[in-house]
């Protein structure tokens, strides 16, 4: 009898020592909710810890979690909104952002209760929703405003043919975009709407806008097609070429845009920018680029290296062809290549007499004209490496065109190339001699020389 009333005194005495324990916890910590701080108008935070100032920073972290779990989410929305490439860059930016708008959140966080209870600590942290709001919503007008006049000037300069400036203020107002979808997102997050100017900057808008007018540029011959050139000479007249803007019927020429001529086979010829009115002029020679010598063609490419590279793809009218033919003069030559030693180096001589051929000339031992060369070994390092000592050489082939009967030098024409070998010195001479390139466009006018006489 004894020992029940015993066990009944105790459970009742745990019972009351339940109940004390947790009449002191906070009922908001228990219900994140409170009567002072209703949910429509504050965002909520609670914690506990053993450490006052600990438990401080995890209510507030508590908040900001909320927060940026907001943001992300509304991010998701907006992201669909864009290209598979812009979403990326979008992605990158707003990541970054999205952090930075938290933490610039977080110090808008009151610590509105601190209660103690058995040694340990609840916090009670809250964002007031409304004024923090406010704040954003300046914030946003201020880049909308930014956005607006970046893009109203970048329009203004389209029609007047800068567009590269034009891309400068439309990238700028661009660059503003995952700010403002952050911030944006943030004021969806808190107010459980969107901003109501939200519609007046459209991201995808920016982007597709500059897409628009990089697709209406394209390059235009104005001269120099169809031209007939002997072999070695100048083209007749200069190719000129145009980039222009063509919309609704106008055409405006783009200035300032570069531009590179090379020939079909590669050769650079030059890399020029287009004037005020869009044009430029490209002096060429005149240089086989078929396989017998009777035709050429030089390509003109507009040169992107200022388009960023998500809207290179938008120009898809960025190369023009010009063909001109070739008449073969009477020349005639002979070839001789050594080395320093005077060694005859056949590979080279074989390239040499296979470029004569093909500027319509002939090779003959007889001939009056004499296609000289030497290759000099110019420099030479060792270089250690886990294989061993590897030799590197630079060597130049120094070509000089000769009359025969008399020795005078018509015409010079210095070419460097790299070897390098494992084994020897001269095995690396040999795999640059094997790495010579001879430029056509330089070696048609070095043999075209006695003709200009």
């Amino acid at each position: 009898m004894q020992r029940q009333f015993l066990s009944k005194i105790i459970v009742i005495l745990m019972g009351c020592l339940f109940s004390f324990t947790t009449a002191q916890v906070p009922d908001w910590y228990k219900t994140n909710q409170h009567k002072k701080y209703p949910v429509s108008r504050y965002l909520l935070g609670v914690a506990v810890a053993n450490d006052k100032t600990e438990a401080i920073e995890l209510a507030r972290a508590d908040v900001a979690k909320q927060i940026q779990v907001r943001i992300e989410s509304e991010l998701e929305t907006v992201e669909s909104e864009f290209k598979e490439g812009d979403k990326n860059i979008l992605k990158a930016e707003t990541t970054s952002r999205t952090k930075s708008a938290v933490t610039e959140t977080v110090a808008g966080i009151e610590i509105a209760e601190v209660k103690a209870v058995k040694g340990k600590t609840y916090v009670l942290a809250v964002l007031n929703k409304e004024k923090y709001l406010s704040g954003l919503e300046v914030q946003m007008d201020e880049i909308l405003t930014k956005s607006d006049q970046l893009v109203s000037t970048a329009r203004a300069m389209v029609t007047d043919g800068r567009i590269l400036n034009a891309l400068n203020n439309f990238i700028d107002a661009q660059n503003t975009i995952p700010d403002f979808y952050t911030k944006s997102s943030l004021y969806t997050a808190l107010s459980s709407q969107k901003y109501p100017n939200f519609n007046q900057f459209t991201g995808p808008g920016i982007m597709a806008e500059v897409r628009a007018i990089l697709a209406r540029i394209e390059l235009q011959v104005l001269a120099g097609n169809d031209q007939t050139a002997v072999t070695g000479q100048n083209l007749p007249a200069a190719i000129k070429i145009r980039v222009a803007y063509v919309h609704d019927r106008e055409s405006i020429g783009v200035t300032g845009f570069p531009v590179t001529a090379k020939y079909a086979s590669g050769d650079p010829i030059a890399k020029k920018e287009t004037a005020a009115d869009g044009t430029a002029e490209f002096i060429c020679v005149a240089t086989p680029t078929d396989n017998i010598g009777k035709a050429g063609t030089v390509k003109i490419a507009l040169d992107l290296i200022k388009i960023p590279e998500q809207f290179q793809d938008a120009l898809t009218r960025s190369e023009v062809q010009i063909n001109y033919n070739l008449m073969s003069g009477n020349l005639v030559f002979t070839v001789e290549v050594h080395d320093q030693s005077g060694q005859r180096q056949a590979p080279i001589e074989d390239e040499l007499v296979r470029l004569i051929a093909a500027n319509g000339y002939t090779h003959s031992a007889e001939a009056p004209l004499l296609v000289q060369g030497t290759l000099v070994l110019t420099s030479q390092k060792e270089i250690p490496s886990p294989a061993g000592i590897q030799y590197l050489v630079e060597t130049q082939l120094q070509l000089r065109l000769l009359e025969k009967s008399n020795g005078t030098v018509l015409a010079a024409l210095d070419i460097n190339a790299k070897g390098l070998d494992l084994q020897t010195v001269a095995g690396a001479v040999a795999k640059a001699a094997r790495n010579l390139k001879i430029p056509a466009n330089k070696f048609a006018a070095f043999l075209q020389t006695p003709n200009n006489r």
